[in-house]
């Protein structure tokens, strides 16, 4: 087994020889067997265990097990006993999660502060068939097949490639002393549900199922390749990022194989589920909002639009006085005076250059809504503040950002994008109100 260990390290580029490597040892079968394979290998090895706490004195038993080994063979160790149950009580997750979390945040505390390298965590392949196998229970995309990494960032897996079969033969052949978990042979968790369960039968339908699953998990790997080239692709060429938002070609993902996976694949990061992905595939008409938790997307004409929720509701602003300052939602206006003859006209959409004499204070600063309508600059009719949005061709998105300023009531600036004809500086103007936008 040793070469084996050594072949799927260098295969997969897990780590070198000169690499200072820690450990995740917590006396079990699997962990001690990586103790002995990396130590006999010559790496620069050091051990961390973590004492949960959860099995009271055989716990305690486990940490002292593990320290004697090191202690026997000059190698590092690093303890720490955690609360597990308070900080999953604390926290509302899982024992399951909360130890998860307290290993994982405590090997990479040793690692930071003594100069490791890497992190060697004892999963197997038989962990993997787990993985892969409550991914599909629970629901999963093309990733969910992958099971578990042999490499993620600094965190390796040198016995990925055998099973727990194996592993234990090897324990036996070489002598190697381990601790067994009493809570490993119980069906309390999903997992060991899957492990005492599930496998079994379906070994009893396939007694090669995991030399049939190894070599069907590569044809998905391969598959998983081909699918992520794809994506890629498609990314490239239809998918678009644009202040903080992104933007998607509807025509060419409603074209694509599978559009519901394909959108899926693409906007998962952003919290939307595989359901929520294909009802946006059968209701894609324009103005059609869809959020997850953190997002929202919207149906452009041509486009699927996401970008973050908005945090903050926009109030009406009083400007109560012709030199003034109002703040809302990032954005700021600033207003000041000037006369006539001091005018020069700017053609900038962030500044409104208004017949101060025409305009009834207090000035108001409000979100637009429906039914609003002005008389755009250039024009002599009246126009629906929606109709010059789309005229403008907007996008659905960025309509809710839409500001405007009015005055007894009428608006007189659609805020960065137009001012009302009848505000307009004309030669009558004796004095001009400019109003600037910031940012």
């Amino acid at each position: 087994m040793l070469k084996q260990v050594l072949d799927h390290i260098s295969e997969n580029d897990l780590c070198k020889a000169t690499d200072k490597i820690l450990l995740a040892v917590s006396g079990g079968l699997d962990s001690m067997v990586m103790f002995h394979l990396l130590r006999t290998a010559g790496f620069r090895i050091g051990v961390a265990h973590v004492n949960f706490g959860l099995r009271g004195e055989e716990s305690d038993g486990d940490e002292h097990f593990v320290s004697e080994a090191c202690q026997e063979f000059g190698v590092p160790v690093f303890v720490k006993k955690v609360d597990t149950k308070a900080r999953a009580l604390a926290e509302g997750v899982s024992i399951q999660m909360a130890a998860r979390d307290l290993r994982y945040a405590f090997f990479q505390e040793v690692t930071r502060e003594n100069g490791y390298d890497y992190i060697a965590t004892a999963h197997h392949f038989s962990d993997l068939i787990e993985s892969v196998v409550l991914n599909l229970i629970r629901g999963t995309g093309v990733d969910g097949f992958r099971g578990i990494a042999a490499k993620k960032q600094n965190v390796i897996r040198p016995l990925l490639f055998a099973t727990r079969n194996a592993i234990r033969e090897y324990a036996e052949a070489e002598g190697i002393r381990w601790r067994e978990d009493a809570t490993n042979a119980t069906d309390d968790y999903p997992r060991n549900f899957v492990r005492h369960q599930v496998i079994p039968r379906l070994q009893e339908l396939n007694p090669s199922f995991e030399d049939s699953f190894r070599d069907t998990h590569e044809r998905l790997m391969g598959g998983r390749a081909f699918a992520l080239s794809y994506i890629e692709g498609f990314r490239a060429a239809s998918v678009f990022e644009t202040a903080g938002a992104l933007s998607i070609v509807i025509e060419n993902i409603r074209r694509a194989p599978f559009p519901a996976v394909l959108l899926w694949e693409i906007i998962k990061s952003y919290g939307f589920h595989f359901d929520l992905c294909k009802q946006i595939i059968g209701d894609h008409q324009p103005g059609k909002r869809f959020q997850s938790p953190t997002h929202e997307l919207v149906v452009d004409r041509a486009m699927y639009i996401v970008a973050p929720k908005k945090r903050e509701v926009f109030s009406p602003v009083q400007l109560k006085t012709e030199e003034a300052r109002a703040v809302q939602a990032g954005i700021s206006l600033e207003t000041t005076v000037l006369p006539r003859e001091d005018f020069i006209l700017q053609h900038d959409e962030t500044i409104a250059q208004l017949d101060a004499d025409r305009l009834t204070y207090p000035l108001v600063w409000r979100a637009w809504k429906a039914g609003d309508y002005f008389t755009p600059l250039g024009m002599q009719a009246d126009k629906k503040l929606s109709d010059f949005l789309i005229d403008r061709k907007m996008p659905f998105n960025s309509k809710a950002d839409v500001t405007v300023l009015e005055s007894a009531g009428e608006i007189v600036w659609v805020v960065g994008h137009r001012i009302n004809e009848r505000y307009k500086v004309t030669e009558k103007t004796r004095r001009v109100l400019v109003v600037r936008k910031f940012p």
